[in-house]
């Protein structure tokens, strides 16, 4: 009796698979245009009928006949379009609160938070970062959309949609679909001739129409799978995706660890990290360097709290292996503790945001000075208490949130505070000396203070 439960239940279970691949497959087989609805099929066509019209140049040429000239009604069309595309390519639409944990592990709280009112995002990855905890005017009437812009860039900047679960850039319809094999008879408003403005009365310009457009078939190629690649890898977690976003959407995915601050993919955040370079600059990096560094060490939130990257410390440590490159990493993470606590311009953050993160990086860093294979001996907390916190604020803050309960920062303080000063009678350097001095002096200096 049980094995006849066990066998139907396997039945069962192989039905609905089967019965889930049927519907992938169908889904693949349609056309984009037999997945909308009516209503939706009819928005699309004026749409298309209207970009037709205006060419690629989207001048605002005249048609024969009414056209839509909403911006609100394009941006609409062009989402309908996008989730028949994914759809067709194996999209999976989620939970609700999977695809709203999603958005919020991913981009943070503060686009999250929007998503309570509002069923569109619009953000520009040039305004974000700066504007994240402001709200821009639109540069269109849409009630239920949320703005990170400047006016006239809704164009150039993202989209997430609540309701169809996608992210996207803004496209035009011939960009998407092939509009001459999927609507003939509105690609021949193509053919016709229409009136054009004449533009101060100087001279009349020519519509460029997109059939004319040779590189329009390779363009939309790519759009389309942008959009699979980017949404899958995003919302559907679908990691075989990344090979190709890396290689076609680079400073997309790069916004992704250094403006959001999403560390949780590890691959990603490897591939973010090596390409900044940092390993290049041992001494002495510049400010925008180390300004970008600290776009992987943490992220301020809308409320001023400080969120801490360890998947990015663990990174480090991994980067800084003895067998690898030891001290590369390592003299960065000194280095930018150094920038941290003297950048008087650094006008982001207050001396209890600075000290958090400060704290974090010095606790991580210590390790190395009771490590053998390393030795770094006062690199961190002794250059830290004789070179860097002279007036002691940030012990203060310190001693305030009880070393921020990191394991051994308090033990590991007041054992550098005991320690004598290993440049203190050294002429050349005793004013500031570098990390890359306290390396070497571990290295080649055999006096007391030496491993």
């Amino acid at each position: 009796m049980k094995m006849k439960v066990i066998v139907n239940f396997f039945i069962i279970i192989t039905f609905i698979y089967s019965c889930q691949g049927q519907n992938r497959k169908e889904n693949e087989n349609r056309s984009i245009k037999t997945q909308m609805k009516n209503t939706d099929m009819k928005l699309v066509e004026e749409v298309l009928k209207a970009q037709l019209c205006r060419g690629t140049g989207d001048r605002g040429m005249e048609c024969d006949e009414p056209i839509i000239n909403s911006d609100e009604e394009f941006f609409k069309a062009s989402y309908i379009i996008i989730d028949s595309i994914l759809l067709k390519n194996g999209y999976i639409k989620i939970e609700n609160d999977k695809f709203y944990n999603r958005i919020k592990l991913i981009f943070g709280d503060y686009l999250f938070k929007k998503f309570e009112t509002k069923n569109i995002i619009h953000f520009d990855l040039n305004l974000v970062e700066n504007a994240k905890c402001s709200t821009f005017p639109p540069s269109f009437t849409e009630s239920d959309s949320y703005y990170l812009y400047t006016e006239g860039s809704e164009k150039t900047g993202y989209h997430i949609v609540k309701d169809k679960q996608i992210i996207s850039n803004f496209y035009y319809l011939p960009e998407l679909i092939d509009y001459q094999k999927e609507y003939p008879k509105i690609a021949q408003l193509e053919d016709k001739k229409y009136k054009n403005y004449n533009f101060n009365q100087l001279a009349s310009l020519q519509i460029a129409f997109w059939k004319d457009d040779k590189d329009l078939p390779k363009e939309r190629r790519f759009n389309q799978q942008l959009l699979i690649s980017r949404n899958k890898y995003l919302f559907n977690d679908d990691k075989s995706q990344f090979a190709w976003l890396i290689n076609n959407d680079e400073d997309f995915m790069q916004s992704l660890v250094t403006t959001f601050g999403y560390t949780e993919d590890k691959k990603l955040l490897k591939w973010a990290f090596e390409k900044q370079g940092f390993s290049n600059y041992q001494k002495y990096p510049p400010d925008n360097i180390m300004e970008n560094y600290g776009k992987f060490l943490w992220t301020k939130q809308c409320n001023g709290e400080i969120n801490l990257h360890p998947n990015t410390l663990y990174l480090i440590k991994e980067l800084s292996e003895p067998s690898i490159n030891k001290d590369k990493y390592l003299l960065n993470l000194a280095e930018y503790i150094n920038y941290l606590v003297n950048n008087e311009k650094e006008t982001e953050l207050n001396l209890q945001q600075k000290a958090k993160i400060a704290a974090y990086l010095l606790a991580f860093g210590e390790q190395y000075k009771y490590n053998k294979e390393y030795g770094y001996n006062q690199m961190f907390l002794g250059k830290f208490i004789f070179y860097q916190d002279p007036d002691k604020k940030y012990k203060k803050e310190f001693e305030k949130n009880n070393y921020y309960n990191l394991p051994n920062l308090k033990k590991w303080y007041q054992q550098a505070e005991q320690e004598k000063d290993m440049f203190e009678n050294d002429q050349t350097l005793a004013d500031d000396p570098q990390p890359k001095d306290y390396v070497y002096r571990a290295t080649y200096y055999k006096g007391p203070y030496s491993k």
